[in-house]
């Protein structure tokens, strides 16, 4: 059976200007509320057609637009995007502006090097604040889906209200539905008096083995750690002074210098390399987790791709242009251009790149890195 979905973005397509979505309507107003999206990393499990100019949240891994354009959109009508900043890699920035016309240039920030989570939190932190002291900020991975927008929008407003009033900080828990090894975990504690249905945090907790995961999801107290948070600036700047006393002083440095463009920019390789779990959620005292209504996934690997495209009878997804004969149950992507082809085959994954091809069983996915690391250690840059 041959199979044609609309073909993945070639190099040139993923740089190029994008009109946002129609305007959704618009939610009850938070006057104060910011959005960070951080659209760092370079998705090296997407390898070989995620690479470091082209990285997967800029890719329309599940169909549509990419996926940093739809996190955006899906934002939009809780924050408007003169009050929306995206962190991303030096390097990226010239195209997340092509990618995202709408929101105001200076908002897209070029890290020189990557840092991990909590210098972009700060930083993000502190522009908000110097431009609205009472700013309450959202921070969103660029890289996930989220089917239903208008439950996570709702869920998202009650976080940053939460937020704005008591000094929490708040991340949002996604009830499991399976035994997963892949994510990190939230034990909840009590309700919080002043909204039920956000718990507060007992502990966190990293991905744990089959066995362990499996008592997490019968004891019904669990939830996955999808990344997403809600917090005061002033308040998540305060945390960090009080958790990463480190981080604390050189973003106290960069508020003295009114947070310039040219001070980040100088400040950014002195930052330490740590993310906002470890350098304050994990030792926080006031942290809370509201449990969301809406399915969410991180899209981690290429296995994860099949449940968002459309399969034959025999379970094959095809993803631009494929042919699949007495096959079963392959993933099989062809960038434009290219056609990928399979007969008698079962449970591969084949990603065909004008330069680079994949071929791995399902399941593996998540072992693409050694690929990686193997081009990196043979200087074949040019694949990377």
């Amino acid at each position: 059976m041959k199979s044609r979905i609309i073909p993945l973005l070639t190099t040139g397509h993923a740089t190029a200007t994008m009109r946002p979505a129609p305007e959704p309507p618009t939610m009850p107003s938070l006057e104060h509320a910011w959005i960070l999206v951080m659209a760092g990393g370079s998705g090296t499990r997407f390898w070989p057609l995620s690479r470091a100019s082209r990285p997967k949240q800029m890719l329309p891994l599940a169909g549509g637009p990419p996926l940093l354009r739809r996190t955006v959109d899906r934002a939009r009508p809780l924050v408007p995007p003169s009050r929306t900043l995206v962190f991303t890699a030096a390097g990226l920035a010239p195209a997340v502006r092509r990618m995202l016309p709408e929101i105001p240039p200076g908002n897209v920030l070029g890290e020189p090097v990557g840092r991990n989570t909590a210098p972009c939190v700060g930083v993000a932190a502190g522009l908000a604040r110097a431009r609205d002291p009472r700013a309450v900020m959202a921070v969103l991975p660029a890289d996930h889906v989220i089917s239903d927008e208008r439950a996570f929008r709702a869920d998202l407003s009650r976080a940053l209200r939460l937020a704005a009033r008591e000094p929490w900080l708040v991340t949002l828990g996604v009830r499991p539905t399976g035994p997963a090894t892949g994510y990190g975990y939230i034990e909840t504690g009590p309700p919080l008096p002043v909204d039920r249905r956000a718990r507060r945090v007992r502990r966190f907790i990293e991905k744990p083995s089959l066995a362990r995961a499996r008592r997490f999801l019968a004891a019904r107290r669990f939830l996955w750690n999808a990344g997403i948070f809600a917090w005061g600036a002033e308040t998540i700047l305060g945390a960090i002074r009080a958790c990463h006393p480190t981080l604390g002083r050189r973003l106290d440095a960069l508020d003295r210098a009114r947070w310039a463009p040219a001070a980040i920019a100088r400040a950014y390789p002195a930052f330490p390399s740590i993310s906002i779990d470890y350098a304050v959620l994990e030792k926080a005292p006031q942290v809370a987790v509201l449990p969301v209504r809406f399915e969410w996934d991180d899209v981690g690997t290429w296995d994860a791709i099949p449940a968002h495209h459309p399969a034959d009878r025999c379970g094959n997804v095809c993803v631009g242009d494929a042919v699949a004969e007495d096959a079963r149950e392959n993933l099989l992507v062809a960038e434009k251009g290219g056609l990928v082809a399979a007969l008698g085959v079962k449970g591969l994954v084949v990603v065909h790149t004008p330069d680079a091809t994949l071929v791995c069983p399902r399941g593996r996915t998540q072992e693409i890195r050694k690929i990686v690391e193997t081009l990196r250690s043979r200087g074949d840059a040019c694949r990377l």
